[in-house]
């Protein structure tokens, strides 16, 4: 059976430099109430492995993009500044990822890893869940989902990655918004709702949470295929000297969209020398005084906020995290390396070059 010490992990760096691994029973407790279930369905899901034929190949993160495709028209769209001088507040930076690991057996194996990292008063520190492993078959696929909190009907195809990803990280944002309060909450991603991988509501209690506790939830989206006359919005720029931001929500609102918008949502270029990021923002205080503080709290590289960074850096899958799973997962079942019929094809003579 996994132990929560396992997949909870945290790490505290002071202004000085220092680093320090301590373990913290008041987060671990609070974690529990959340993960708990999550981690006992892996192993749930795991212990059906015994016998089972894995194959190993191309692996990658899930990247989640917007789901809006639709053309803005119009013009004299407000241009905001960020107030200068605003309090710096702590700021709390959530990100998740997921790696499909094997498949075979009749499923598929899919980890899934998330971060936290946290600035406050000098201090930044990053804690990590993960990973949560799951062997996902049509015969476990629903007590899977709902332990991840998700409804509705769900199959076992090429989308099941992205929605086990997505519904892990509102799980985590859940966590986040009730752990801390007086925060500014950075999420990665849009604050739209609507597919099955991102239910409205989970996506509503995540924000009505989050605002009775104080918190701002600012939600960056490294890509979008959101368009303003015809141009990308992250394109888009005014004579303006950075930093500001573009109101797009009243031009947004004019499209017959197919998921709900529970944000504002704005071209955001915040520093020289970087394009604009779409962001959708939940806000408890006005639009200028929170990013001010945002600017205030957290350096911001190319625009975007370092903690999200971090985050996603701390989430993210390497090489050597996918061999270790692989080679845990050896003890159930049998991992075989899968072949490629490009290279049979292609390179016959190579033999065992790689």
């Amino acid at each position: 059976m996994l132990n929560l010490s396992n997949i909870y992990k945290h790490r505290q760096t002071t202004k000085q430099g220092e680093t320090m691994e301590r373990a913290h029973h008041t987060h671990v407790e609070l974690a529990e109430t959340y993960f708990k279930s999550l981690i006992e369905a892996g192993e749930l899901s795991l212990r059906s492995m015994e016998g089972v034929r894995l194959y190993v190949g191309a692996l990658g993160d899930v990247v989640q993009d917007g789901v809006l495709v639709e053309h803005l028209a119009g013009s004299g769209a407000e241009v905001l500044r960020p107030r200068a001088g605003s309090v710096a507040r702590r700021v709390v930076a959530i990100d998740t990822s997921s790696v499909k690991v094997a498949e075979g057996g009749g499923g598929l194996v899919v980890a899934l890893r998330g971060a936290l990292a946290v600035r406050e008063a000098g201090r930044l520190s990053v804690e990590v869940v993960g990973p949560l492993i799951y062997f996902v078959r049509p015969e476990n696929l629903g007590r899977i989902m709902g332990a991840m909190g998700g409804g509705g009907a769900y199959r076992l195809d090429e989308t099941i990655q992205r929605v086990l990803a997505s519904l892990f990280e509102k799980r985590l944002q859940e966590y986040a918004v009730e752990r801390f309060d007086d925060s500014i909450m950075l999420f990665d991603g849009s604050l739209s709702a609507g597919p099955i991988d991102n239910p409205i509501p989970v996506m509503e209690r995540i924000l009505w949470k989050a605002g009775e506790r104080g918190c701002d939830v600012v939600a960056f989206s490294k890509t979008s295929v959101l368009s303003l006359w015809g141009e990308r919005i992250q394109s888009l720029m005014t004579r303006d000297e950075p930093p500001y931001l573009i109101h797009l929500t009243p031009l947004v609102r004019r499209l017959n969209l197919r998921v709900r918008l529970l944000g504002e949502i704005f071209l955001a270029r915040l520093s020289r020398g970087g394009g604009g990021f779409r962001v959708d923002a939940r806000l408890v205080g006005d639009v200028e005084e929170v990013f001010g503080s945002l600017l205030s709290s957290d350096p911001l590289i190319h625009g975007y906020p370092e903690t999200l960074i971090l985050a996603h850096d701390y989430a993210t899958f390497t090489k050597p995290d996918i061999i270790a799973i692989q080679a845990a997962l050896a003890r159930r079942a049998e991992v075989l390396e899968g072949q490629s019929v490009r290279d049979l094809l292609f390179n016959p003579l190579d033999g065992d070059w790689r």
